[in-house]
């Protein structure tokens, strides 16, 4: 099975879009959303295999729910070997310190951002625009479910500040096909007829972190073989599959 994600035009889209928002144009800020399973983490993945190490470097926080502004500021500056103190006032003048003196620039990537408290947020915005002479040294990747663009809206003095926002749906169904050689072998991943073929797709809406599981129980049910699958199976192993 190839276990790298399957470039569809959207994700293609959205990262490349991304990429040269963060790299070339050097904005402040970024946004990603999209639903569970459409394939954020994989684009952050792939994003950050492109970045030139001596250029940048990556700070990501996977669980933003949990990250409060004391503990965001400690990370980084552990991060870039700051000395902390129990005040957090002098840990974030250290840190600030730090951050004119680094060569590289300091990429936050925050996942679920859509729970960051706002406390939270407030701390990004302090660090992001710390620098006067505007040298942008930290810029924030936001990435999290489409929730997320309410939740920044929510707070206007820095929804207007991110300018990039991008979204990231799924494959197209003329991109199934592909998608299904690029994760199975040829045997196994053409025994569908189209009817099988459209069911998968909408029972998915297209989305890649379903579409995998659920052919994938397909195929588990049917067993081995190289004869196609009818659409009966289909729609009664999805049926099973969505109880489970």
């Amino acid at each position: 099975m190839n276990r790298s994600p399957f470039p569809f035009t959207d994700f293609v889209r959205a990262k490349d879009n991304l990429a040269q928002a963060l790299v070339e144009l050097g904005e402040t800020y970024a946004m990603l959303t999209g639903v569970t399973g459409s394939g954020k983490t994989a684009l952050m993945g792939e994003l950050r295999s492109q970045l030139d190490r001596t250029r940048h470097r990556v700070l990501y926080f996977p669980e933003a729910k949990k990250l409060g502004a004391a503990g965001l500021v400690k990370v980084v500056a552990e991060s870039l070997r700051v000395r902390t103190s129990m005040c957090h006032s002098v840990t974030f003048d250290r840190l600030l310190t730090a951050l004119s003196e680094e060569s590289r620039t300091i990429l936050l990537w925050l996942d679920e951002a859509q729970d960051l408290p706002a406390e939270t947020l407030a701390e990004v915005r302090a660090l992001a625009e710390s620098d006067l002479d505007d040298t942008r040294r930290v810029q924030v990747l936001f990435v999290g479910l489409p929730k997320l663009r309410a939740e920044l809206q929510s707070h206007p003095y820095l929804w207007r500040r991110v300018v990039v926002r991008e979204e990231i749906t799924g494959l197209v169904f003329g991109e199934l096909h592909d998608f299904l050689d690029h994760h199975f072998d040829n045997e196994q991943s053409k025994r569908l007829c189209d009817q099988g073929l459209t069911t998968l797709f909408e029972r998915a809406a297209g989305v890649p972190g379903l579409l995998l599981p659920m052919y994938r129980a397909v195929l588990a049910r049917v067993g081995a073989g190289k004869g196609k699958i009818e659409p009966e199976q289909v729609d009664d192993t999805l049926d099973r599959w969505d109880l489970a």
